[in-house]
């Protein structure tokens, strides 16, 4: 019986230690990259433009490139920023277009989105508000933070997501540059949301 015994004790320490080499050798499971996202703050600089940007920008008559065009604004810096909003693509991609306060009767800025869409240029999204952020995004087109001024609150800063072909409003992150605290988000989000009117 001490025989068995004892078989059965070596029996068992043979097999933990060949579970125990069995699972030492295997190679520890790699979990997909975490996506980080990156935060571009806009300034208050207007570098300049672009040529290609220029280009469509006058074809679309956002501006003109024409000093004989006096019903457009020129195609300048002084009036007018670009921001590129597609990771690995070019101007010809398509590009955010903010113009200055006063442009075409608008007492605030205004951000446009262009896309090329299958060789023709058209304007997808067009807010009435501020660029202040852009963030990376898996899709690789930037989440957009724009602000904008309700005369009642002040500044609400709202995220728009890249969704199907075009930008849609999701989410109020900040009144007057203070964030919302997440036990308000549902609230704040249901106030301001569905009732949102400065663009389209």
């Amino acid at each position: 019986m001490l025989l068995n015994m004892n078989k059965i004790v070596f029996f068992l320490y043979i097999i933990s230690g060949i579970l125990f080499a069995s699972c030492s050798n295997k190679k520890p499971e790699q979990s997909a990259p975490t996506f980080i996202s990156e935060t571009r703050l806009v300034d208050s600089t207007y570098p300049p433009i672009d040529e290609s940007a220029l280009a469509i920008m006058d074809k679309l008559q956002i501006c003109t490139l024409s000093d004989t065009v006096l019903s457009l604004p020129p195609c300048s810096a002084e009036f007018f920023r670009v921001f590129q909003y597609k990771t690995g693509k070019t101007w010809k991609d398509g590009f955010i277009v903010e113009m200055i306060p006063g442009l075409y009767g608008s007492p605030v800025h205004q951000v446009v989105i262009i896309e090329n869409y299958f060789g023709k240029y058209r304007i997808v999204n067009q807010y009435l508000g501020a660029l202040l952020e852009l963030r990376s995004n898996e899709n690789g087109i930037d989440d957009l933070l724009i602000g904008y001024h309700d005369p009642d609150i002040g500044v609400v800063a709202i995220r728009h997501e890249w969704k199907e072909n075009k930008y849609d409003v999701v989410d109020v992150e900040e009144i007057n540059n203070h964030y919302v605290k997440p036990e308000l988000k549902d609230s704040i989000n249901n106030l301001f949301l569905p009732a949102f009117a400065a663009g389209h």
